[in-house]
């Protein structure tokens, strides 16, 4: 591990909330710094609503909200115009993270992204940037060459609109499946798009290992075979998080197309809020290839 490698690949981070988290958090300024990119993520359950508000806070606390949309929970035409009208107006959106889904029968006439980007209603809004997702471990049903296929057809897509496009990956969990998929196929088919890469936030072994199978993250489970012990305790533990950020750092300051690290919180942001910034502003020390963060106690 390289310390300045790893302060300098944390500098661009951006970092996730759930619709909640809006509700009970007074500023985020009390937490990150004004401009960070924060990505509102669409729960099963969340209510639109939720999601404008939070967006809306964000934006009037001086970040910069990043809202997900996802296609197969769509209902209908007039749901999906009503919602970026929304963010629109009162949140001032100028980026979403466009998404699948996750239900396996779309719930109107989104079956994916693309659909989102030939429905005309980003540009109605003068929505000029968008998101989308890759997968470097695996994804629960495409399998093989799909993916990529899928991910040069997203960013094509969004090119022939003259979208700012950038792909946002799934949190991953083995480091070098991350540098190989770099090396071996996103140079291949991104065509330079910047990658943020998915990191797990500071949470329980126990939700990391949850949230990993319900995201069929192939190879997973694997890494405590084959790694052994030390590589379990870290790969499958809060330790995850320094251990990936410190593996991938020299990928994020080596690759033009890799621009930094995304943050998963999974219901922990004050927690991983507060390490990525520590770690951000060189607030830790490195011993026997492990991270010791200083987190200042707010």
């Amino acid at each position: 591990m390289n310390k300045a490698a790893i302060q300098g690949s944390t500098q661009q981070f951006s970092i996730e909330i759930m619709p909640r988290d809006a509700r009970r958090i007074e500023d985020f300024r009390n937490h990150l710094p004004v401009g960070t990119a924060v990505y509102v993520a669409w729960p099963p359950k969340a209510e639109l609503e939720d999601m404008i508000y939070a967006a809306a806070k964000l934006h009037s606390e001086g970040m910069v909200p990043v809202s997900h949309v996802v296609a197969r929970r769509l209902e209908s035409e007039e749901m999906l115009w009503d919602l970026i009208r929304a963010l629109s107006e009162r949140a001032q959106i100028t980026r979403l993270l466009l998404l699948g889904g996750d239900p396996d029968t779309p719930m109107g006439p989104y079956p994916d992204a693309n659909a989102i980007l030939e429905s005309g209603v980003l540009e109605a809004f003068q929505i000029k940037a968008v998101d989308i997702a890759g997968f470097p471990q695996g994804h629960p049903v495409m399998t093989g060459d799909q993916l990529s296929d899928v991910l040069q057809e997203k960013i094509a897509g969004a090119r022939r609109l003259g979208m700012h496009i950038r792909v946002v990956s799934q949190f991953v969990l083995d480091p070098t499946a991350v540098i190989d998929w770099h090396a071996n196929t996103y140079n291949r088919v991104a065509g330079g798009a910047p990658l943020h890469i998915g990191i797990p936030g500071i949470v329980s072994t126990k939700r990391l290992l949850q949230v990993a199978k319900a995201c069929g993250l192939s190879g997973s489970f694997r890494i405590v075979r084959k790694g052994g012990l030390r590589l379990a305790q870290t790969a499958m533990s809060n330790g995850a998080t320094g251990e990936l950020v410190g593996a991938l750092a020299e990928l994020v300051k080596s690759e033009d197309d890799v621009s930094g690290f995304h943050f998963y919180t999974f219901g922990n942001f004050e927690e991983t809020a507060a390490w990525v910034c520590a770690v951000a502003n060189g607030q830790f020390d490195l011993k026997d290839e492990t991270m010791n963060v200083h987190v200042s106690s707010s």
